[in-house]
């Protein structure tokens, strides 16, 4: 007996033709086929084929009207998927993804301007900054050479007969140090007056002997020695007399660094530039085992000068 094959269990039959030819005829009549139903549902599988054959037609029509309407893809000759509607959707697809691709280039192009003008302006600046400090720093060696040709740098003994024209020549600031050789706190302010004089180009720093200038000590009333006077274009802004206020302590008024002296000038009179550290910075100093220079005493202990008052 041959083997039953269950892919046409209709063989030949009206019905297998009609499936043949219709592949969606099962659905529109689930009942056809079947052989044996009793008579007394007959009307009800009718009833069902009809119900399910309505229910296809009018789904259907649905999908049609979309098509039509084109609120779905219509599969026509014309919507194919290689039609005229969809190739003209896939061209705007393109125009838009060129378009936004323009888009994004153009963005970053104009970001790498952006970043390369920064970088223009960033180097320009430098270079106006780098011109400017050149300029800055010739300007500053020109003047430190004139200082120098002026006199200026050290601490010089002048005469009588050469005050007025060293106070009233080329340098704006003139510092002048009425000494007496017996004087030991004239030597004391001497040693200070040193070492400002060759740290500050920026003013002449002098001295002249009092038992020397008779003139001068009587028109400027010199009555206390050390006497320090400071001269901005031969007018007189300055004078210190003695150690007045340069004193670390009150009880000992010889004991005081040269940066006491530096503080005076620069604060007192502006004859030179000085900036006084900060406490930071003095901590530091201390921590370090920095001391100021030019620390000298007058007691005979620590610098065997001779206490005098002049």
């Amino acid at each position: 007996m041959p083997p039953s094959s269950n892919q046409n269990p209709l063989g030949n039959s009206k019905a297998a033709k009609f499936v043949a030819a219709n592949p969606l005829a099962p659905l529109a009549d689930p009942f056809s086929g079947i052989s044996g139903a009793e008579d007394e549902s007959t009307a009800l599988q009718k009833e069902v084929s009809n119900n399910v054959q309505k229910r296809l037609e009018t789904a259907m029509e649905e999908l049609k009207e979309k098509h039509r309407t084109g609120t779905n893809e219509v599969d026509d000759v014309d919507r194919a998927p290689t039609g005229t509607a969809y190739r003209e959707l896939h061209r705007r697809q393109r125009e838009v993804a060129k378009v936004s691709a323009a888009s994004r280039q153009k963005e970053a192009e104009r970001s790498r301007m952006e970043e390369n003008q920064q970088i223009l302006n960033v180097r320009e600046h430098m270079r106006r900054m780098n011109f400017a400090r050149i300029a800055q720093l010739k300007q500053q060696q020109s003047q430190h050479a004139t200082n120098l040709s002026l006199g200026h740098g050290s601490l010089r003994t002048i005469n009588e007969s050469e005050f007025l024209a060293e106070c009233t020549g080329s340098s704006k600031y003139v510092i002048v140090h009425f000494f007496n050789d017996e004087f030991e706190r004239c030597k004391i302010m001497d040693f200070h007056l040193k070492i400002v004089a060759e740290a500050h180009v920026e003013a002449k720093f002098l001295r002249m002997n009092a038992a020397k200038a008779p003139f001068f000590v009587t028109k400027f009333q010199v009555r206390t020695l050390p006497s320090l006077f400071v001269y901005e274009e031969g007018r007189e802004i300055g004078r210190l007399t003695g150690f007045d206020g340069l004193a670390l302590n009150a009880k000992k008024p010889d004991e005081w660094h040269t940066g006491r002296l530096q503080e005076w000038l620069s604060e007192t009179t502006g004859a030179i530039r000085y900036e006084k550290p900060s406490e930071e910075v003095a901590e530091e100093m201390k921590r370090m085992g920095i001391v100021m220079r030019g620390a000298v005493y007058s007691d005979r202990q620590r610098s065997g000068l001779v206490d005098d008052d002049c």
